[in-house]
């Protein structure tokens, strides 16, 4: 299924598909979508501060002919839901009110990305899984928190997983890797140029990389091996991108129970055991407490 409109407004934007008088126009379209769809051609320019051409030259590059057919296509994304931003929690507002509001801008990206998720690009990473000798998670600051919970997740995996947070320690890794280790990358923007020394470095000594990012028209994700994307409307001007970071969460719970689903009856045992043996020491423990 096709994404949410206004996410690929947020796409081209993040991507620098657009001219920086072109960008201003996606910013207003993000910030204010429901007077894009209604204002004219004109009173949008004004609006920017921008000319009228370069309004319809960000039409074209959305592959919208005219601004009319921009407006049908805000009128489908209307119809989906409008997702709602953090920026429209006003000063003020009391603790239902923000609550309210949060949890529906998270399941409104949340229902969205089930809407457009690529089933066949999920296949093939945990095909490449599958076959992996190690995977290597790797994010850095937001990021680096999805990797740590996928790291948590090897039992999972059924396979030895390492997660590297720190831009010194991944290329540290990059350099040790080999043919059959794969690296599992996770950054929203897809523009961390920290990160591209490594994915060089992993990939010249075999290694696979997947990048786990919000657009396929990203530096990261233009120098993967595989990408698997996930937009999202993070409002990141005041707030950590936590959409983003739920969303790609829900990813590596994908990848993993699909890859424990692959794995014959040996490693479901193993995981049961494990299972077994966490369960007996939280008793254990908690008889201790209780006779103490």
């Amino acid at each position: 299924m096709s994404a949410h409109f206004l996410i690929r407004v947020q796409a081209a934007r993040d991507a620098d598909e657009l001219s920086r008088q072109e960008r201003k126009v996606a910013e207003f379209v993000l910030a204010a979508p429901d007077e894009a769809m209604r204002l004219s051609l004109a009173k949008i320019a004004d609006a920017v501060g921008v000319s009228e051409p370069t309004v319809l030259r960000f039409c074209r590059k959305l592959n919208c002919a005219n601004l009319q057919e921009f407006r049908i296509k805000m009128a489908g994304a209307e119809a989906i839901g409008l997702p709602a931003t953090h920026a429209e929690i006003a000063p003020g507002s009391s603790m239902s009110e923000i609550a309210a509001r949060v949890l529906d801008f998270s399941v409104s990206n949340l229902d969205n990305l089930r809407r457009q998720i690529d089933a066949a690009a999920l296949q093939r990473v945990v095909d490449l899984l599958m076959k992996a000798r190690s995977i290597h998670f790797w994010g850095n600051g937001a990021s680096g928190i999805v990797a740590r919970d996928a790291q948590q997740k090897f039992p999972l995996f059924g396979i030895p997983c390492m997660a590297e947070t720190d831009s010194h320690q991944i290329l540290i890794n990059a350099s040790t890797l080999s043919a059959r280790d794969v690296v599992v990358a996770f950054s929203n923007t897809g523009r961390n140029q920290a990160m591209l020394p490594s994915i060089a470095a992993a990939q010249a000594n075999g290694a696979s990389v997947v990048v786990v990012t919000s657009s396929s028209n990203t530096p990261l994700a233009r120098a993967a091996s595989h990408v698997v994307c996930v937009p999202t409307l993070d409002n990141t001007d005041i707030y950590t991108p936590t959409i983003s970071r739920i969303a790609a969460l829900c990813i590596v719970d994908m990848l993993a129970i699909a890859v424990a689903q692959t794995r014959d009856e040996f490693a479901s045992r193993k995981i049961n055991t494990m299972k077994e043996a966490i369960v007996n020491v939280f008793r254990s423990e908690t008889s201790t407490k209780h006779e103490n």
